[in-house]
This record gives C-alpha cells, sequence and structure tokens, in this order.
C-alpha cells in the first residue's frame, strides 16, 4: 500500500468520509448560498428547486486543496490549473452531440481529458 501512495503525486486532504462527504458539504453549501440569495431578491421563491450535483472536477480540485488555498502538490497544480483553462474554453451547446472542444465524449469526461 505505501508503494501505491509514494507513486501519487497529486494526494488528496479526505478524511474518512472521502468524496461523498465532500460532496455533502458542498451541496449544503450550495444550498445555503441559494437560500441566502433568494431572501435578497424581492419576490422569494415559494419551493426551491432541488440543486445540481456538485461536478466532478470541482470535487477533485476540493479534494486536493488545503484550508489555506494551496494544492498538496505542483502536479494537482497544474492540473487545477487546466481545468479551470480548460472551463472557460467549453462550447456547453456541443454537449448535445456528445462532444466538447477539448475533444472528451461527455461532461463527465472533462476530468479525465484535464488529467492526460
Amino acid at each position: 500500500m505505501q508503494e501505491i501512495q509514494k507513486n501519487n503525486d497529486c494526494p488528496h486532504l479526505l478524511s474518512r468520509g472521502g468524496y461523498d462527504l465532500l460532496e455533502k458539504k458542498l451541496l449544503d453549501e450550495k444550498i445555503k448560498k441559494r437560500q441566502r440569495d433568494a431572501l435578497m431578491t424581492e419576490n422569494p421563491p415559494l419551493i426551491e428547486d432541488p440543486s445540481s450535483p456538485i461536478k466532478r472536477h470541482v470535487k477533485w480540485k476540493m479534494a486536493r486543496t488545503n484550508r489555506y488555498g494551496k494544492m498538496t502538490s505542483e502536479a494537482a497544480r497544474k492540473i487545477a490549473d487546466k481545468i479551470v483553462s480548460s472551463n472557460f474554453n467549453l462550447d456547453y451547446n456541443n454537449f448535445n452531440f456528445g462532444l466538447n472542444v477539448t475533444g472528451c465524449f461527455t461532461y463527465n469526461d472533462y476530468l479525465l481529458c484535464c488529467l492526460q
């Protein structure tokens, strides 16, 4: 096990809860932000629609960012920069056809393309 961990150049900082707990925390934050924003408007919605799921690349970045905003390694920082720069260049209209400008087949493959 230690041999595998030694070869990992992008370790995550998640505890025993893993990605499930991270996703729950991110969804809770997202819902609280929506509620705060709704209170600021003149006509707050009566029924709050369920929030969309957290994207894989967002969870990947959050799992490798410490509480001071630093990435766990230089390799993780480079991949995070690639995710951010690629995310601005995406053409979301092409997802209907299964391709985007990065050559990925679906939105779930976006993280995979950035990791390559």
